[in-house]
């Protein structure tokens, strides 16, 4: 039993899945307006989340059926391309855009 009463694990965990998935659309539209991110990096960062959330799904429905193996897997073939794709985002969505130094025509 999970500790809180009348719910069971897989409660627990969509109801902390919708929380992590309204933080990443949140955070996409913060990133959006605030640093005006491209939509390419805004998309690959949610590729990369997305991935990472179905991680988290997957990993804790294998613990609760009592297949920690599967979830030791699917966090190293899962999990660990997810974080490395969703920190590619993460650096084009912050990275500065560059402007080309303009041509100073002297007169």
């Amino acid at each position: 039993m999970s500790g809180l009463g009348i719910f069971s694990g897989i409660e627990v965990l969509f109801f902390w899945l919708g929380v992590l998935c309204l933080a990443t659309v949140q955070g996409l539209i913060w990133l959006r307006i605030k640093h005006n991110a491209s939509w390419l990096s805004l998309a690959v960062l949610a590729m990369g989340c997305g991935t990472m959330i179905f991680d988290i799904a997957w990993a804790v429905s294998s613990v609760l059926e009592k297949e920690p193996q599967s979830a030791s897997m699917s966090v190293l073939v899962i999990f660990l391309p997810g974080l490395l794709i969703a920190i590619w985002g993460a650096r084009l969505a912050m990275r500065k855009p560059t402007i080309a130094p303009s041509i100073a025509t002297e007169s």
